[in-house]
C-alpha cells in the first residue's frame, strides 16, 4: 500500500500514457513510503472468471496500488493505461487497437474519472462492448463508471470492488504503521483504524501526524493523539484531493448538513430550506465525496474524517446557524417518529421547550425497551428548565428515570421539585399535569395504601386515552387491591394492564404485570396458572434484552420459583443469578414491587441452600419497608420469608434413610403433575410412585402430599 496519499495527479501529464509493466527496482523507485501487499484482494481478481473488473472508490483507497501490484503478478501478460485530463478519442482509439492487435493480456487502465469529453467516453464504451475473447480488461475510478455495467453484472461477467473491499484490516494497518516506524498497542491501532474505517491515506497520514508529534520537544514517545479530519495532515489532503472543485451549492449541502449522522433528500431539504437535494447527493456519491448507505441509493454518510473537517468549518465560519439547523433536524426526525435523533438535535439546539415535548413524548416508549440510560441522560439536560409549563411532567418522567435505576435520591429530589411545580395545565398528548404527577405518586407510594389507591385512580383519569402510562395505573390499582386482600379484584387490574402494556409495547411492564398474576394464581393454589403466566413473562424477556431492567427482577425470581418446583436446579441457578444481579435498583424509591422481588428471591434462596444470601436479602426487603411504611400484607410477607429463613438455619439435615428413589420424587410432588404423571416422568409405574410417597411420607414426619410439599420446601437445602 503506498502510503503516500495516492490518486493524485499532475494535470500537466500527458492525456493518456501507455506503459509496459516496470522492473520491480523501478516500481520500488517510486515515491512510496511503504507498500502493504494486497495478497487477499489480487488472489479475487486474478482468480475470478470475470472478464471485467470494476475498482471504483474515493482517492486514498489504494486503487492504483491493487493494479500496480496486480501487473507485477502478470509480468509480461499486462498493458497498463494511465488516463489524464483531456484525452484524445482518437489518441485512445489508436492505442488501444496497437494493443488489441497482439496476443491476448489482461488490460488495466487507471484514472478513468479523467475522461470527460464524450468522444472519449465512446472510445471506452467500444472497449468494454469490444473486448476479445481472452482479454481481461479492469477499470479504476474515483468516480461511477461512465460505462454500461448491467448487462455484464447479469452474465456473471464483472467483479465489483468498493471502499469496503479495498479498506485495511487490523493486520495490514499495524504493517503501514510499522513501515512508518510507528508502533501501536492493540487497543490504540483499533481506535484509529475505528477512527479512520481502515481507509489508507488516512492511516498513513495519521502515521506521519504521530511521526511529527514524536518530534516536538518534550515528546516521550509515539503517543497517537485522537486523530480527526481537522488534523493538519488529513485536512490538506481532503481539501485537495476529494472537495476540490466542488460548486458553492455542494459545499454549502456538505458543510450544513455536517450535524447529521446521515443525509437522505428529505432530511436536507428540511435542515436547508431547500428542494433537490436527493439529486444532489446521488451526484456526489457518484464522485466518491458521500458513501451509500443502503442499496436503494436513499441514504449516504460521511466519511467519519471528512465529517471531522466539515462540522469544524462549520462551527468557524457559520456558528450563527447551528441552533437553527438542528432545530429543523429535529423536527424533520419528530415528525419521522424518529425520537432518539430529535431529541439529540432538539438538546444541540438549545431549544428546551422543544426538547422537553420530545422528551415527554418519547421517555416512556424508550425506557419501556430497556434503554433506561438514555432516559436519564436526556432528563439531565433538562435539570435547568424550570420555567417551562411542562416542567412538572418532565420532573416526574425525570424522577421515575432515577428510580428505575436505582437512585433513590435523585428519583426523590425529582419528585419533590415535580409536586411543588405541578399547576393545572395539559400536554400534548392530551395528559393533565396534576394527573402526570398523580401517576408518579401512585408508582412511589410514599403515603401508604389508600394513598396509593387514589393517587392511581387519579393518574388514570388525567392521563390521555393514548398515554402508555395508563397501564401502569392499572398495575398499581391491582398492587393497591392485592396488599389489601383482594385478590380477585387485583387479578383483574392485572389483566388489564397485561393488554393495556402489551399495546404500547411496553414488554417489561406487561411481564411484571403477568408475574403478579402468578402471585395471586399461587396464592390461590392455581399452580398450573403460575406456570403459564411466567412461562409467559418470560417470553417477553427473550434474547436477554430486559435483563438490566428494574422489573425484570421479580419475573426471574418467579421463573427460578417454578423452575425450583419442577426440579430444575440448574434453571432455578440462573434466573436467580439474574434476580441478584438486579438488587442494587430495588429501593424504597419503588417499594411495592422491590418488595415482592425481594421476598421472592429469598424464597427461591431457602430451596436452593444459599441461607447466608436468603438472610441478606430479607434484610433489605425490611429496610425499603422502614422507609415506606403502611404497605398493606407486604410487612406480613416480609416476615414469613423471615421466619422460613430461620426456621431452615434451625431445622436437622433430611432424613438419611431417604432412598435416591424418594428423594427424586419429592420436588415432583411440587409440581401440577398427577401419580401418574410423575410415574410417566420417572418411567415407573403408578403403584411404585405411590409406595415411594408413602414411605418418604413416613421418613418426613408428615401424613398428606401438601404436607410432605411444604417440609419438602422447608429441608430440601438443608439435605443437598
Amino acid at each position: 500500500m503506498d502510503a503516500t496519499p495516492p490518486d493524485s495527479h499532475d494535470s500537466s501529464a500527458t492525456a493518456l500514457a501507455t506503459e509496459t509493466p516496470p522492473s520491480p527496482r523501478a516500481r520500488r523507485s517510486r515515491p512510496a513510503l511503504v507498500v502493504v501487499r494486497r495478497d487477499a484482494l489480487l488472489d479475487l481478481v486474478t482468480t475470478s472468471p470475470a472478464r471485467v473488473v470494476a475498482v471504483v472508490a474515493p482517492p486514498g483507497y489504494g486503487k492504483t496500488t491493487l493494479l500496480t501490484q496486480w501487473a507485477d503478478r502478470l509480468g509480461d501478460d499486462v498493458v497498463v493505461l494511465t488516463c489524464r485530463p483531456g484525452t484524445d478519442a482518437g489518441v485512445l482509439d489508436g492505442a488501444l487497437a496497437d494493443l488489441l492487435a497482439g496476443p491476448p493480456r489482461t488490460l488495466l487502465v487507471d484514472d478513468v474519472q479523467a475522461l470527460s469529453d464524450a468522444a472519449s467516453l465512446d472510445a471506452l464504451t467500444r472497449l468494454v462492448d469490444r473486448l476479445p475473447p481472452r482479454w481481461r480488461l479492469a477499470l479504476a475510478s474515483r468516480s461511477t463508471l461512465p460505462v454500461a455495467t448491467a448487462r455484464l453484472r447479469v452474465h456473471g461477467e464483472l467483479l465489483e470492488i468498493g471502499p469496503d473491499d479495498l479498506v485495511l484490516d487490523v493486520d495490514e494497518a499495524a504493517e503501514l504503521l510499522a513501515g512508518t516506524g510507528v508502533e501501536l498497542g492493540l487497543e490504540e491501532l483499533g481506535d484509529l483504524l475505528a477512527r479512520t474505517e481502515g481507509w489508507p491515506v488516512a492511516l498513513a497520514l495519521a502515521a506521519m501526524a504521530v511521526q511529527e508529534s514524536s518530534r516536538r520537544p518534550g515528546a516521550s514517545g509515539p503517543h497517537p493523539a485522537p486523530f480527526t479530519g481537522d488534523d493538519r495532515f488529513m485536512r490538506d489532503y481532503l481539501r485537495t484531493e476529494l472537495l476540490a472543485g466542488l460548486s458553492p451549492r455542494d459545499t454549502s449541502l456538505l458543510v450544513r448538513t455536517s450535524i447529521l449522522d446521515e443525509l437522505c433528500g428529505p432530511l436536507c431539504d428540511a435542515v436547508l430550506l431547500t428542494w433537490s437535494s436527493g439529486a444532489d447527493l446521488e451526484r456526489l456519491a457518484g464522485c466518491g465525496v458521500v458513501l451509500p448507505v443502503d442499496r436503494g441509493g436513499e441514504r449516504y454518510r460521511c466519511h467519519p474524517l471528512l465529517r471531522d473537517l466539515l462540522r469544524a468549518e462549520l462551527h468557524r465560519k457559520e456558528p450563527a446557524l447551528l441552533r437553527a439547523l438542528h432545530r429543523r433536524a429535529a423536527a424533520w426526525y419528530a415528525d419521522a417518529g424518529v425520537g432518539g435523533a430529535a431529541i439529540e438535535h432538539a438538546h444541540a439546539s438549545g431549544d428546551q421547550a422543544l426538547l422537553a415535548g420530545l422528551v415527554l413524548g418519547w421517555a416512556q416508549r424508550t425506557w419501556a425497551v430497556g434503554r433506561v440510560d438514555r432516559v436519564r441522560r436526556w432528563m439531565a439536560w433538562l435539570e435547568e428548565a424550570t420555567e417551562l409549563d411542562t416542567f412538572p411532567a418532565v420532573a416526574a418522567h425525570a424522577a421515575l428515570t432515577f428510580a428505575l435505576v436505582g437512585d433513590p435520591v435523585q428519583a426523590e429530589r425529582w419528585s419533590d421539585l415535580a409536586t411543588r411545580a405541578v399547576h393545572p395545565g395539559t400536554l400534548a398528548d392530551g395528559s393533565t399535569i396534576e394527573g402526570t404527577v398523580a401517576y408518579l405518586r401512585a408508582i412511589e407510594a410514599r403515603h401508604g395504601l389508600d394513598a396509593m389507591r387514589t393517587d392511581a385512580q387519579e393518574g388514570w383519569a388525567g392521563l390521555s386515552p393514548a398515554s402508555p402510562f395508563r397501564a401502569t395505573m392499572r398495575h398499581t390499582a391491582g398492587l393497591a387491591a392485592l396488599l389489601d386482600g383482594d385478590e380477585d379484584g387485583a387479578d383483574v387490574l392485572f389483566a388489564d394492564a397485561v393488554d393495556l402494556a402489551v399495546a404500547s409495547g411496553a414488554e417489561p411492564l406487561a411481564a411484571l404485570a403477568l408475574c403478579e398474576r402468578a402471585t395471586v394464581a399461587a396464592a390461590q393454589d392455581r399452580w398450573p396458572d403460575v406456570d403459564r403466566f411466567v412461562h409467559a413473562a418470560t417470553d417477553l424477556l427473550r434474547d436477554g434484552r430486559y435483563d438490566a431492567y428494574w422489573s425484570s427482577a421479580l419475573v426471574h425470581a418467579w421463573a427460578a420459583r417454578i423452575a425450583l418446583r419442577a426440579g430444575r436446579r440448574g434453571d432455578a441457578l440462573v434466573h436467580i443469578d439474574r434476580a441478584l444481579a438486579l438488587r442494587p435498583l430495588l429501593t424504597h424509591a419503588l417499594p411495592v414491587v422491590s418488595t415482592q422481588a425481594l421476598v421472592e428471591t429469598a424464597r427461591v434462596l431457602v430451596g436452593l441452600g444459599d441461607l447466608p444470601t436468603a438472610s441478606s436479602v430479607i434484610r433489605q426487603a425490611r429496610d425499603v419497608l422502614r422507609r415506606r411504611p403502611e404497605r398493606g400484607d407486604l410487612p406480613d410477607r416480609v416476615a414469613a420469608v423471615d421466619v422460613l429463613v430461620r426456621e431452615v438455619a434451625a431445622a436437622p439435615l433430611l432424613p438419611d434413610t431417604l432412598t435416591p428413589a424418594e428423594t427424586r420424587l419429592l420436588p415432583l410432588l411440587s409440581t401440577h403433575l398427577t401419580f401418574p404423571g410423575i410415574a410417566e416422568r420417572l418411567g415407573v409405574s403408578r403403584n411404585t410412585v405411590k409406595t415411594q410417597a408413602i414411605s418418604a411420607y413416613r421418613k418426613l414426619g408428615v401424613s398428606s402430599r401438601s404436607e410432605a410439599v411444604a417440609r419438602w420446601e422447608l429441608l430440601a437445602a438443608r439435605g443437598a
